[in-house]
């Protein structure tokens, strides 16, 4: 990677070479593009600026181009895609980038196209890793680790680029080998097929003619739906934000322990109103909604970003399936990072219930107090 003292010489080559290394650096995490002279990357250090990468619009529009042609948009020319939006995985054929693209297209940004690239890592970052990041304590680690081979359908929550996935991937370690994990996402980012034996991978897929009409489409709410007839131990949903999370509940209600989704939410209590709200898109009516959300999940893992470039488990809460008061889940927090001392503490133990749970699944939550 080039020395970022230096500004980058101006040419269309030039500049499609400059951001082809920072796809490639292994240290770089996310790349976004507001125009050709606004591009700005994220490293362990933080957020840096570029200046003077593409000589002008028709540059980066070119390059553009050529970036579509590695993922599986099926574009190759931002200005005649005839959507508002493109967005695509990378293929594993065409690049060692792996990743995720989203460009927003002159037809609603009203001048150059934006584009919005998230990397993951080549490497698999464990539960170990995130530990020693100081992102938990270790009886957090430790629990986490049980609470998936204990089966909790686990709803993880966050804000955009806290972790969410990485920490979806890293559980991945603990799930049985013999268990069939379907996963399903809009963009391909899991790849926790990588690891395990038995995964189906779905993900959404949206046709259009030449005039940009929508001509097919199989939605989030169609592959959750067709999972639960693919004879799964587990289904995992990349993110959860529309009316596939009913779908998604009644998997967690049907014999489907081990289901895990994230979510976007500032903690516990909002995530587990925001799985209602989605629930409630589905056309089911405010109270059967909160007590299927409420039987549904058993955990929510919070992750937070709490200070620059540290990402920490803010919250692990028990979800019991009881609603007080015609509206509110009793909620029973487990552990809890406190900001102010920067440390984690645990605050109680899971209910009766809860462990009976993992008891069912060979995991003896008494038995693992020693290592907590």
């Amino acid at each position: 990677m080039p020395d970022l003292g230096d500004l980058f010489a101006a040419g269309g080559d030039r500049g499609a070479q400059h951001m082809q290394q920072l796809l490639e650096d292994p240290r770089v995490g996310q790349i976004t593009c507001n125009a050709h002279d606004r591009i700005t990357f994220v490293d362990p250090s933080g957020p840096k600026r570029l200046e003077r990468v593409f000589a002008g619009p028709e540059q980066y529009i070119a390059w553009l181009n050529q970036l579509m042609a590695l993922t599986d948009v099926g574009f190759t020319d931002v200005l005649r895609t005839n959507c508002s939006v493109v967005e695509g995985s990378f293929l594993g054929s065409r690049t060692p980038v792996t990743g995720s693209i989203h460009i927003c297209t002159p037809e609603i940004t009203r001048g150059e196209p934006t584009l919005t690239v998230r990397k993951q890592p080549h490497s698999i970052i464990t539960l170990d890793h995130m530990y020693e990041q100081g992102m938990m304590s270790a009886d957090m680690r430790v629990f986490l680790e049980q609470a998936v081979r204990g089966r909790s359908n686990i709803l993880i929550s966050g804000g955009s680029g806290a972790g969410k996935t990485t920490l979806t991937r890293a559980l991945s370690q603990f799930v049985d080998p013999a268990h069939r994990l379907v996963t399903v996402e809009e963009i391909d980012e899991l790849h926790v097929g990588d690891r395990l034996p038995d995964v189906v991978a779905l993900t959404t897929v949206r046709r259009r003619d030449s005039d940009g009409r929508l001509i097919r489409e199989t939605s989030l709410d169609d592959l959750v739906r067709e999972s639960l007839r693919m004879r799964a131990d587990r289904v995992w949903v990349g993110e959860t934000r529309g009316k596939e999370a009913y779908a998604l509940v009644k998997a967690c209600n049907s014999g489907h322990d081990g289901s895990i989704t994230t979510i976007h939410a500032d903690d516990g209590r909002q995530a587990f109103r925001q799985v209602v709200t989605y629930v409630m898109e589905s056309g089911l009516s405010e109270q059967p909604a909160r007590e299927q959300v409420a039987w549904a999940f058993d955990l929510v893992v919070q992750i937070n970003r709490v200070e620059m470039g540290r990402r920490a488990i803010t919250e692990i809460t028990e979800l019991e399936g009881v609603i007080e008061g015609g509206s509110n889940q009793r909620q029973n927090r487990l552990y809890v990072y406190d900001q102010a001392h920067r440390q984690f503490r645990q605050e109680t133990r899971p209910t009766q219930k809860f462990i009976y749970k993992w008891q069912r699944y060979g995991v003896n939550y008494d038995g693992i107090q020693g290592r907590l």
